[in-house]
């Protein structure tokens, strides 16, 4: 009887020690993932180390504005959205109403999208939710209106 209850004890140990080593390996792995970024900027910025003109300068602005909203792992692109074919015949007026759109949404008083319990998994949730009147005609509040239609590009 006494044999019994020794290796019932030293069987729930060796339980209780492998589950805590098996806790702590699952914890590990969660906290050594790698994390995911938005390195869509940085590579534009390696890949176009040519002067930025002042369209392509007010796109990448609004571009990482719009991407503070998206917590997921599909960003706006600006690499494409700002790329000079993308932007030809494009004016400062129109990329700044642009941003001056997707900074209402950023900058909203009520629900701003670019903090945490309100950012979007996806680009395109984040279009199709908060930036919905930025790709369509928007009116600026100079009374400019502009059709922003795929402005913003993921």
């Amino acid at each position: 009887m006494n044999q019994n209850k020794k290796t019932l004890k030293s069987s729930l140990i060796g339980i209780s020690l492998a589950l805590l080593l098996a806790t702590s390996f699952v914890g590990c792995t969660e906290s050594g993932a790698k994390k995911e970024d938005d390195p869509s900027i940085l590579l534009y910025l390696a890949n176009n180390p040519n002067s930025f003109n002042e369209v392509q300068r007010i796109c990448l602005g609004t571009y990482a504005a719009a991407n503070s909203c998206v917590g997921g792992t599909e960003f706006f692109n600006p690499g494409v959205g700002c790329a000079l074919t993308k932007l030809d015949g494009k004016t400062a007026e129109q990329l700044n109403a642009l941003k001056e759109c997707v900074l209402k949404k950023v900058n909203d008083t009520v629900q701003p999208c670019n903090l945490p319990q309100f950012t979007y998994a996806l680009a395109q949730q984040a279009l199709a939710g908060a930036f919905a009147a930025c790709n369509t005609s928007y009116t600026t509040t100079a009374g400019v209106t502009v059709d922003l239609k795929g402005y913003l590009v993921y």
